[in-house]
């Protein structure tokens, strides 16, 4: 009779390693960041939340076009009736995003033509509803919220170590 993982020895054999694994772990630090008082650095290049810029937006919607997860949303901005019997100029379409669905692939960040639409550093915003992760272009020109600690985290980057996998040190 072999020594499956089946039999019940096999599975008996199975229950003593996923115990030893759990009392290691008892005895050896996490290799988590205990967030919020410490928080990852963050590598060059990183693409956190998006910002946009409405004054070089020149209202292409290609942003929208390209966005896989359809987060990008094209809306016709809200005007004001001419006065005086002023001609009133067309309204335009400008760039809303919903937070619930962007993937951060950076498609809409790559394809606009003026560069009014970027990452930032801003990845760990908390929201207290759904609908507060729905940007329309108002919205969205002010930028990500930004991130409040009650006191400065400590900054960690992370460090492949050979024993224990990746660990975190002070990167101050």
């Amino acid at each position: 009779m072999s020594k499956g993982k089946s039999t019940p020895i096999g599975r008996l054999i199975n229950h003593l390693e996923a115990i030893e694994t759990g009392i290691k772990y008892l005895f050896i630090p996490r290799m988590t960041v205990m967030y919020p008082e410490e928080v990852m650095e963050l590598p060059e290049g990183y693409r956190g939340m998006i910002k946009y810029n409405k004054e070089i937006c020149i209202s292409c919607g290609l942003c929208a076009q390209i966005c896989p997860a359809d987060a990008m949303k094209m809306y016709l901005e809200e005007t004001s009736l001419a006065k005086g019997g002023e001609k009133q100029a067309k309204p335009k379409r400008y760039p809303g995003i919903n937070y619930t669905r962007c993937i951060f692939c950076g498609f809409c960040v790559d394809i606009c033509p003026t560069g009014a639409i970027e990452h930032v550093s801003i990845h760990d915003v908390a929201f207290d509803s759904f609908e507060a992760q729905i940007f329309k272009p108002k919205d969205f020109e002010t930028g990500p919220p930004k991130v409040r600690y009650k006191k400065p985290p400590r900054r960690v980057k992370p460090r492949m170590d050979p024993k224990r996998g990746i660990t975190y040190e002070p990167a101050d």
